[in-house]
């Protein structure tokens, strides 16, 4: 008995070291997490957090690499330097910001010319769907890694505004990358939602989500807008500039032409003499016919063609598009919101 009784003792106070620990280390997602919004909230930011959530669960996601509602998940353990809770917290709704990569999760607003202004930022295919593909030596690009660089770098200078900025299609591990040739994965998600095969149903899935956010966001933000961001493809020899479709929205007109307007005086002002060919046009595409918001959707150039191809493996170019674009909607905030 003395035996049985000093063991319970020894294991009782095992448990009551142990169980406070396990309720801290483990948690159920919420509506609409992916891995980074999971991590983000527990303050575990950055590709390390990722790759170990992966390690520690890899039984529990679902087929595709997902969260499950429901199902709960193992928080690694917080690095040195780490805490949590955070000294200081996000504010406001959007995308968290862990989703640019850990270097630049820390957005820090340099001004609140945006404040009322919220955008959907969405970036051409994804998950199954890697859009336009194009072949330098023994190396495959993707339309789809491309278009999400340049989607992030825009929704990060948004943020720098005060803006309230939603990524709709989301790679946990990618980050903003400075790479020339970016590495090609389906790990893309509609807000943590695996994304479908079907062609049709991969719009409607995007666009719903967006006119699902919308509903709610409208009445608080005097300017809401929404982008798609491609790259196109077309024959080797055809060189593009970026050009920019838009629905029978005089809104979503204003916003196309802005934009043009826009970088063609960055391209006199950076390649004088060179001239601008980027046009507006009315096109009756899915995603533009139907989005709820004034919406755009813009062609960042022909991945087929050598020097198009400039424009988007350099990183520098993929900011300049990012900055162009954010300044065209500063533009438009100023026109639209009086």
């Amino acid at each position: 008995m003395k035996i049985y009784f000093f063991r319970t003792i020894i294991i009782g106070i095992l448990l009551l070291g142990i169980l406070p620990s396990m309720a801290q280390d483990m948690a159920y997602p919420v509506e609409g997490d992916g891995i980074l919004s999971f991590l983000r909230r527990w303050n575990r930011i950055g590709d390390s957090y990722v790759q170990e959530f992966m390690e520690l669960n890899g039984d529990r996601l679902n087929d595709q690499g997902g969260l499950e509602l429901g199902t709960v998940y193992l928080i690694p353990p917080l690095h040195p330097g780490d805490e949590y809770p955070p000294s200081e917290k996000l504010a406001g709704g959007g995308t968290d910001p862990a989703i640019f990569g850990k270097k630049l999760s820390e957005v820090t607003p340099q001004s609140d010319r945006l404040k009322d202004a919220c955008f959907y930022i969405i970036s051409g295919h994804g998950g199954p769907d890697p859009g336009a593909v194009a072949r330098v030596g023994n190396r495959q690009l993707h339309e789809d890694e491309y278009a999400y660089d340049i989607a992030l770098r825009l929704a990060r200078n948004l943020m720098m505004e005060s803006a309230t900025v939603y990524v709709i299609i989301q790679d946990p591990n990618d980050g903003i990358r400075d790479e020339m040739y970016l590495d090609n994965s389906s790990n893309e998600t509609c807000m943590g939602e695996p994304i479908p095969r079907d062609q049709l149903d991969r719009l409607k899935q995007r666009v719903d989500k967006v006119n699902e956010l919308y509903q709610r966001d409208k009445g608080e933000f005097k300017y809401i807008r929404a982008i798609d961001i491609h790259v196109d493809s077309r024959n080797k020899g055809k060189r593009i500039d970026v050009f920019f479709y838009h629905s029978d929205d005089k809104h979503s007109k204003l916003l196309a032409t802005t934009m043009r307007d826009l970088f063609r005086v960055k391209y006199d002002t950076h390649q004088p003499g060179r001239g601008f060919g980027g046009f507006v046009e009315q096109r009756n595409l899915y995603v533009l016919r139907h989005l709820k918001p004034p919406s755009i959707l813009v062609e960042t150039g022909n991945i087929q063609n050598e020097f198009d191809r400039r424009r988007i493996l350099s990183s520098n170019n993929r900011q300049a598009l990012a900055n162009w674009m954010a300044q065209a909607f500063m533009e438009d905030y100023k026109k639209s919101v009086r």
